[in-house]
C-alpha cells in the first residue's frame, strides 16, 4: 500500500507542475500603472503573454514591466523595451525589434518540447 501512495503522489505532483498557462484574457499592469489586456500562453518550458494585436510579451523581473519578446539563443526573452499599448509599431521600430511571428514561436515551442 505504501508504494502505491508514493507512486500516486509523484504522479499528481508531476501533473500539477506541467500544467499549461490559463489561456484567458485578463488585465495586466505595468510598473507605471498603465493597464493592458492579454492572455498567458505556454507552460513551464516556454511561456509568454499575447495581446489581442498579436504582440508577444515577456515579463522583466528587474524593472517589473512587460516587454516585447525576442528570440535569442533559442530562448524567448524580454527585449528591454517596454510594451506600449496602441503604439507597438513605433516602439519596436525605434528599438529595432521585429514582431515575433507565429512560425518562429511554433519552431521554438517544438524545439523546447523535443529536448
Amino acid at each position: 500500500m505504501f508504494p502505491k501512495i508514493i507512486t500516486l503522489s509523484i504522479l499528481i505532483s508531476t501533473i500539477l507542475q506541467s500544467a499549461p498557462a490559463r489561456s484567458i484574457q485578463r488585465e495586466f499592469i505595468q510598473n507605471d500603472g498603465t493597464k493592458f489586456i492579454a492572455k498567458s500562453l505556454g507552460n513551464q518550458h516556454l511561456n509568454w503573454l499575447e495581446t489581442k494585436d498579436g504582440e508577444i510579451l515577456k515579463y522583466n523581473k528587474e524593472n517589473k514591466n512587460f516587454e516585447y519578446a525576442k528570440i535569442e539563443n533559442s530562448m524567448l526573452k524580454a527585449s528591454g523595451i517596454k510594451f506600449q499599448k496602441n503604439n507597438s509599431k513605433r516602439a519596436r521600430s525605434l528599438a529595432h525589434i521585429n514582431k515575433i511571428n507565429k512560425t518562429e514561436l511554433k519552431k521554438l515551442w517544438i524545439q523546447k518540447h523535443l529536448n
